[in-house]
């Protein structure tokens, strides 16, 4: 047996593994999330082919969140294999050392890291989008709760601080519009505030605008009618209307380069702009920390001991991963530290096993 058939043998059986994984647990969590809303499905009249829709434009969204564990357990579970069935043994009968081993096994994490990458960054925004305007467009009169009252949106736009009162489906209408002006340094120069807005070809044309200009003295303005000169489209109302969990890269670039507003902090945007790099190197992480499991099992009591230790390794990763991450989100930690720290600081404790492990 040449390497290339045993580099194929291992490709197949790993990206199996891990397939079979994520469609057992994706369809799990799909289940439980169809069992929760289908009574509110059927009561829109939307009948079995909503039922078949909601599950279908749910999918990428569940799918994408469980890819490093499925990675995690098809690893540990390939890993196991062939070293409970001595087949790792014949692997280094044949000269291929532990890390030629792991190695054969990269360009298979590696196609699953492109994977995951390409459904958060261009399948996962799009279905959740499509997901809120449908689930929207379908409510009853009744599910509407006329005691709660509507909130206002509020982002930036550049240096500026802006509420919206409320803003129409189609993002072309706005009323109760409030623009706080700020200089560089974060104070206020200026308020202007507008009863209603329209989008039109040429741009936003305000009505009832009154203009405030902070100062000694503080001056007021008012004026029928006014161009609102702002790099804002109907789109970019509608997501700050009802803003969307997943986002594309190029939608987070232009937000933190401020070509496109955003109702959250500067550092949720650079935290997720980072997330987006790195979320898919979970995968070869995943792998790296399971390779103790191959290696080092006849050495350390037995497979389950070894398959506990990779397991726990892996899952704490995650969980410090996703606690950083909120951290950053929050601006109590630097972007960069909150997501690139627990995937080097683990992939550092992975590599440390390993190289102990084979020492």
């Amino acid at each position: 047996m040449n390497r290339s058939t045993i580099t194929r043998y291992l490709t197949r059986t790993f990206l199996v593994r891990v397939l079979s994984v994520l469609i057992a647990l994706s369809s799990l969590l799909q289940l439980l999330d169809l069992l929760d809303a289908a009574s509110t499905v059927l009561e829109r009249g939307l009948g079995g082919g909503g039922l078949v829709y909601y599950t279908l434009i749910r999918l990428p969204m569940v799918v994408e969140r469980v890819v490093p564990l499925a990675v995690l357990i098809g690893s540990l579970s390939t890993l196991w294999t062939f070293a409970s069935t001595n087949e790792i043994v014949a692997m280094r009968s044949v000269g291929m050392t532990p890390y030629q081993i792991m190695g054969a096994l990269l360009p298979a994490a590696l196609v699953v890291a492109i994977g995951h990458f390409i459904l958060a960054d261009q399948v996962a925004p799009r279905a959740e989008r499509s997901f809120v305007t449908w689930w929207a467009a379908t409510e009853l009169p009744s599910e509407a709760k006329d005691d709660d009252p509507v909130k206002p949106v509020w982002f930036r736009l550049g240096d500026d601080v802006v509420r919206i009162a409320t803003i129409s489906d189609d993002g072309r209408t706005i009323e109760g519009l409030e623009m706080i002006s700020r200089d560089r340094q974060g104070k206020a120069t200026g308020l202007m505030s507008a009863a209603r807005g329209e989008r039109r070809p040429d741009g936003w044309h305000l009505t009832d605008v009154v203009r405030t200009r902070i100062g000694d003295p503080v001056r007021v303005t008012q004026e029928a009618s006014t161009l609102w000169d702002v790099d804002l489209s109907p789109n970019n109302m509608v997501d700050l209307r009802k803003p969307t969990e997943n986002i594309s890269f190029h939608r987070l670039l232009r937000i933190v380069r401020g070509s496109w507003a955003g109702g959250e902090s500067p550092s949720f945007y650079a935290t997720r702009l980072h997330s987006t790099y790195a979320a898919p190197l979970a995968s070869l992480v995943m792998l790296l920390l399971a390779a103790p499991v191959a290696h080092g099992m006849r050495r350390r009591g037995g497979a389950m001991g070894s398959l506990a230790l990779g397991t726990v390794i892996g899952l704490v990763f995650l969980l410090s991963s996703g606690i950083l991450s909120s951290m950053g989100q929050a601006g109590a930690l630097p972007a960069v530290v909150a997501v690139w720290a627990p995937l080097i600081f683990f992939a550092a404790i992975g590599g440390a096993i390993m190289v102990y492990v084979e020492g």
